[in-house]
């Protein structure tokens, strides 16, 4: 199935980045917790970790292009 192939690939993804950068994208999109809440738990502004995700997400992209995915 492909859906299981994709979720390995993005486990895969996610263990090999940064703990920090990891701990942000599970907390953001796993978790679901705000920017803003991110923020204060990191002591980060809300906009830095709105950055710290968007390279993330590029990231993401690149790895699911290079999968064959996207």
């Amino acid at each position: 199935n492909n859906c299981l192939f994709m979720k390995k690939s993005i486990n895969c993804f996610t263990k090999n980045l940064p703990e920090k950068e990891r701990n942000i994208f599970i907390r953001r999109y796993f978790f679901f917790e705000s920017p803003k809440k991110i923020g204060e738990r990191y002591a980060f502004s809300e906009n830095r970790v709105s950055v710290i995700l968007h390279r993330i997400r590029k990231k993401l992209q690149k790895h699911l292009e290079k999968e064959g995915f996207v």
